[in-house]
């Protein structure tokens, strides 16, 4: 069993080494520089938790930045206007109340969430590898893939720029995955990663054919 700091650094070394580490996960080869220690593979559990927290922590952060620009807002209304004073202060209570509740649901519901997320890219990249090869341990493959990718959220805690440097980084991850882990070359790479992207625009399509058809 894994103790708390190996898995952290291992959650770390993803970010640090994305490709070398999936080659030492698919390949067994060392990671340079690093005394030819081998870093074993996270499970789901394990970094769903470790995410967990940097979830709680940006949402905790929401709740303080926001309680400060509220603070700060109503501090420098005017004494000689209390009628807007109220206006603002009732209006931003009702606001901040919304994103207290709202950074609630996005802790309690981030493990469900991206459990999801994960097992969604899984099967996808399951599919993709079954298809290459049926040699191929599509399974481990697919799991290491995107378990790893959820390294991703140590971004999240960067107050305001976090989830858009969380999400490229997601992408990048799992870019780094299917190369290093599963073999496929850059075009099959780009191809796998927009699978979802087409399969909505296809659903998409097709709704909208429907509705055309039926209205026609």
């Amino acid at each position: 069993m894994k103790s708390l700091p190996e898995l952290i650094e291992t959650y770390l070394m993803v970010l640090v080494h994305p490709f070398r580490i999936h080659q030492q996960f698919r390949f067994n080869l060392p990671i340079p520089h690093h005394d030819g220690k081998i870093y074993q593979p996270l499970t789901l559990a394990e970094a769903l938790g470790i995410s967990w927290i940097f979830a709680i922590i940006r949402g905790l952060g929401k709740i303080i930045v926001l309680n400060f620009f509220l603070q700060s807002f109503l501090s420098m209304q005017s004494e000689n206007f209390p009628f807007l004073q109220e206006l603002f202060k009732s209006s931003g209570s009702s606001t901040y109340y919304f994103f207290l509740f709202s950074a609630a649901l996005d802790i309690i519901f981030f493990p469900i969430a991206t459990l999801v997320m994960t097992e969604v890219w899984a099967w996808i990249i399951r599919k993709y590898a079954e298809w290459l090869s049926a040699d191929l341990p599509a399974q481990d493959i697919a799991d290491q893939i995107t378990t790893h990718a959820l390294s991703s959220h140590v971004f999240t805690i960067i107050p305001f720029i976090g989830d858009v440097f969380q999400s490229f980084l997601y992408f990048f991850l799992l870019y780094a995955g299917l190369r290093s882990n599963l073999g496929a070359s850059r075009s099959l790479t780009w191809v796998i990663l927009l699978t979802p992207t087409i399969f909505f625009l296809m659903l998409m399509s097709l709704f909208f054919f429907g509705i055309f058809y039926l209205v026609k």
